[in-house]
């Protein structure tokens, strides 16, 4: 070949340099050959690397391991799915939001809207959302540790979450509501008639202030995953296909069923096809992490005991330990606690009563301060105590057991109650992340007494003063 090249440019294999005249005509067919391996080299390098990209794309890529969960991996196809769900979910909630609102409000949450439905095209270009994947993770991990609790979920669970869900006819939940103690109920009644507030009528959208941007996620959109925390376990998955009127009477079994299916298939167009989901990604990825949720959060709930073992209290929180060592002299040398509280705390919430928490149970406070106040009888005052929210002094001014546990106080430990076994299990968990980990939820910056502590005192407005009339004499200030 090197030979025939010499030879059309005149010059031979090995012996003496000969020229010969090379013809346009021979010239040109070089040129094209040459012209024709250049396009082939360069076709066969672009589809040698279409095909590269197209493995990566939609081999490699939909089967990577983002994290996995006690051996158990969530790949990056599971991801988009869930990521896409969440999307379509704030797309609709958004635009209802935007419906019920007006001016500024109305806009903002009509960009929101717009905004997710943008990132709805790009998830698989986008980086990994950490709260989506946060909540597969926690769906995975109810899944895996429901056993420890003695509970289990099953096909017919999930058939029957699944047919609440598309059925017309709303039944009673398979799970009856938790009560309260008698005596407690009675006290929430007395304590609301006592105060006689009037309640404000209820918005129908979250409020948005003008010129400030709503949150970027609904208050509810976590439910469209299951997952506890944004959203109490129960909630009916989100998503709900838009467009279904309530029927104006109960149906009969026929209607019902007709009812169902038609719900399901508008479900399937508007929500399921655009997430790139099948019914039985629906099931593995919503339904079944929900169920188990559910059945996670109602045991825990119950266990709550309605009375418990209480302590009435209060304190006094400053920044620094010098200031409480200074708080702690000025007690010993008989200053009044409620008095300090009032002029000293920096928990404003309670240092107008005097640093009052009221009656709480253990569980309620951060560790440090629950131990502390526990360990005191009625009238004793502790030594400072140092936690994340600054220095305290305690006193307990009284002990009761078996206490009805307040409404409120109950319904906030019932709240918890999940929150706090999935961080137990998450920390006794191998969970690997081949992507960023989620940042953790920070501690709250400031003190949060008590559900049941005494209500901030309104202050008396003072009189106004009547306009003066022209050409009259102020009226005099009476003497008090």
């Amino acid at each position: 070949m090197i030979d025939r090249v010499r030879r059309l440019f005149g010059r031979g294999g090995s012996g003496p340099t000969t020229r010969r005249r090379v013809s346009r005509r021979e010239r040109e067919e070089f040129q094209r050959r040459l012209v024709i391996i250049g396009i082939t080299i360069a076709t066969v390098l672009l589809v040698l690397i279409l095909g590269i990209g197209a493995v990566y794309q939609y081999l490699y890529l939909p089967h990577q391991t983002l994290v996995t969960v006690n051996g158990t991996a969530i790949d990056r196809a599971d991801y988009w799915m869930a990521r896409k769900l969440t999307l379509i979910n704030e797309v609709q909630q958004y635009s209802q939001y935007a419906q019920f609102s007006t001016g500024q409000q109305a806009t903002q949450y009509q960009q929101l809207a717009q905004q997710a439905q943008t990132q709805l095209g790009t998830v698989e270009q986008d980086s990994v959302d950490p709260g989506t994947l946060s909540q597969l993770v926690d769906g995975q991990i109810a899944l895996q540790k429901i056993g420890t609790l003695g509970l289990s979920v099953t096909n017919a669970d999930v058939d029957q979450l699944l047919a609440q869900f598309f059925s017309p006819v709303q039944t009673a939940s398979p799970t009856p509501t938790l009560g309260t103690d008698p005596t407690a109920a009675a006290w929430a009644t007395a304590t609301a008639q006592a105060e006689q507030t009037a309640t404000p009528s209820a918005s129908p959208v979250p409020s948005a202030t003008p010129g400030t941007t709503p949150s970027a996620t609904p208050s509810n959109a976590s439910t469209v995953l299951g997952t506890p925390g944004a959203a109490t376990p129960g909630a009916t998955p989100a998503a709900t296909p838009a467009g279904t009127p309530a029927p104006a009477a109960t149906p009969n079994p026929q209607q019902a069923a007709a009812t169902a299916t038609a719900t399901y298939q508008q479900f399937k167009t508007n929500v399921l096809d655009k997430a790139g989901m099948s019914l039985d990604d629906y099931r593995r990825l919503v339904a079944r992490p929900e169920v188990a949720q559910q059945k996670i959060d109602y045991k825990l709930q119950s266990a709550v005991p309605t009375r418990a073992d209480q302590i009435h209290a209060a304190h006094i929180l400053v920044a620094t330990q010098e200031a409480a060592n200074a708080i702690e002299d000025q007690l010993k040398q008989g200053a009044d606690f409620a008095q300090l509280a009032k002029d000293k705390s920096t928990d404003k919430t309670t240092a107008v009563n005097g640093g009052d928490l009221g009656w709480f149970p253990r569980g309620v406070m951060v560790k440090a301060f629950e131990d502390a106040a526990f360990s005191l009888q009625p009238g004793q005052v502790s030594q400072p105590v140092h936690t994340q929210f600054g220095w305290h002094i305690i006193k307990v001014s009284a002990k009761e057991t078996n206490r009805p546990v307040d409404v409120s106080i109950l319904t906030q430990l019932r709240n918890q109650a999940f929150t706090n076994w999935l961080d137990q299990q998450r920390a006794q968990s191998s969970i690997k992340w081949n992507v960023a980990p989620p940042t953790p939820t920070p501690t709250p910056a400031e003190f949060q007494p008590p559900a049941g502590a005494p209500p901030t005192p309104t202050p008396t407005p003072s009189p106004t003063p009547l306009p003066a009339t022209p050409g009259a004499s102020p009226a005099a200030t009476p003497t008090p």
